[in-house]
């Protein structure tokens, strides 16, 4: 991650409180429509949202904790994270399960945020 992402604490704190949102919700959201919300400033928005996005990954998996950044995703992947989530999570020793595809390990992760909400209340 590049020091960039870090640029807003007001921005990241909507992010969190939108993931959270979601996740009591049982919703997904995609990247476009949550940089909108959380109010991410241009230019490279999208970008800015990805970076934080791993940071959160990183946080949840050393925190053991159910991952957050699961509920966005590509409005042209058919409702799933973009590749660098799940390169991402790979990256951090968080991969799919013996006979697991990304569908069903994505589907896993959702399962256990949604699970956990309670606990974001």
């Amino acid at each position: 991650m590049t020091e960039d992402a870090i640029t807003d604490p007001v921005w990241q704190k909507n992010v969190v409180s939108i993931l959270a949102s979601l996740a009591v919700a049982n919703q997904t959201i995609t990247y476009a429509d949550l940089a909108d919300l959380a109010a991410l400033p241009s230019p490279h928005r999208i970008h800015k949202l990805t970076n934080y996005l791993e940071t959160l990954i990183a946080e949840d998996i050393g925190a053991a904790g159910p991952i957050r950044a699961a509920v966005v995703i590509s409005k042209r992947d058919h409702g799933m994270p973009a590749e660098g989530f799940f390169d991402c999570c790979r990256s951090y020793g968080l991969a799919p399960h013996s006979g697991e595809n990304d569908t069903a390990f994505h589907q896993r992760l959702l399962t256990t945020l949604y699970q956990s909400a309670a606990s974001f209340e």
